[in-house]
């Protein structure tokens, strides 16, 4: 009561909403995957939607709208205008810190790049090295573009995408947890080539384990070998595809548990530290080991052989990091040619 409501949710937390058309296409359809709770700004959905805004879209900011945004800056309340700047709106869009977040692009300046329509996957721990962030960060892109590309629908109940958010902070989840996830995902496989309700056999889940939801299962693909798919569907240039394909190796392998996660490796440098007491306890000595030991490994001077495997992770080096200069003159011939190689690869796509 007094203006006050409970949120089920902290802003740290994942979504409460689908957006798609598809996660709304019909009223038995939406209540089936947005089964959890999502407060709303009911004031401001009115209004939005009176505007024009469509009611899956206006919910998702009606419910941002239930929040107070945690940064203001001086000389940047009144003093913005909103119909030149989104920076109102992003001083709440940001601070809601879910495990996606739809971003609008910001107004057009002139002799600026053009940014378009934004969604952000956040839901990714930082690794340790380079190689790790750039293999989880390209395959998060392929499979944005598997998902466009065989229109595969990966869509199932907001309340099983939770439990698998439960299930992933548990240790060692990667081996021992089965996560929730769609038993069909391609077209055509039950049904999926026509409208049905919520409750036919194409819309099930079932739970896998991470390894079988990377790899594969039966009929059920798996993420890693979709990639592959795409990868040579759009006709992959070798040397692309050699880098790709360590990172989808080595994914597929921390997934079967082949190499552990920096946070099993973490575990284990501190409790086979010498001065650890087996009480839960991290002394200032074990801390400060722990943070150097990742620290080397980051930087390519530290071999861990338990995460990487037989990678060798090259070294991050300050000396002569800014020895190439870049130069925006170049000869007309080696212009023409990597133009020429551009669009060969845009007909092959």
């Amino acid at each position: 009561g007094g203006g006050v409501r409970r949120m089920n949710k902290s802003r740290y937390d994942s979504v409460s909403t689908y957006i798609s058309h598809a996660a709304h296409r019909s009223e038995d359809v939406s209540k089936y995957l947005n089964d959890v709770p999502c407060e709303v700004d009911g004031e401001i959905k009115s209004m939005l939607i009176r505007e024009g805004i469509d009611v899956p879209l206006a919910g998702h900011i009606a419910h941002l709208f239930t929040r107070d945004p945690l940064v203001v800056f001086e000389g940047a309340i009144e003093e913005v205008d909103d119909e030149l700047s989104t920076e109102h709106f992003e001083s709440l869009n940001s601070t809601n810190w879910q495990t996606m977040r739809w971003k609008p692009p910001p107004p057009k300046r002139n002799c600026a790049p053009h940014i378009g329509w934004r969604t952000e996957f956040r839901s990714m721990e930082v690794q340790l090295t380079d190689f790790e962030n750039a293999a989880f960060t390209a395959f998060v892109v392929l499979l944005t573009r598997v998902l466009l590309v065989f229109d595969l629908d990966f869509l199932m109940p907001l309340s099983k995408v939770d439990e698998n958010m439960h299930r992933a902070h548990s240790i060692d989840s990667v081996n021992t947890s089965k996560f929730w996830f769609r038993t069909h995902v391609l077209p055509g496989d039950v049904c999926q080539l026509r409208p049905r309700p919520s409750t036919t056999e194409s819309d099930g889940c079932e739970e896998m384990s991470m390894a079988e939801i990377m790899n594969g299962k039966g009929s059920f693909p798996g993420l890693i070998p979709l990639c592959y798919a795409y990868l040579d569907h759009i006709q992959c240039d070798a040397t692309s595809l050699e880098r790709i394909d360590k990172y989808l190796q080595f994914i597929s392998k921390r997934s079967k548990g082949e190499l552990i996660t920096p946070a099993t490796w973490m575990r284990r440098f501190v409790r086979d530290h010498p001065e650890y007491k087996g009480d839960s306890v991290v002394s200032q000595g074990i801390a400060y080991d722990l943070l150097v030991a990742c620290s080397e490994i980051g930087q390519g001077r530290r071999r861990c052989a338990e995460i990487h495997g037989e990678l060798t992770i090259e070294p991050v080096l300050v000396e002569h990091a800014y020895d190439t200069h870049l130069r925006s003159a170049s000869s007309t011939e080696a212009r023409q040619k990597l133009l020429a190689q551009i669009r060969k690869r845009a007909c092959q796509d």
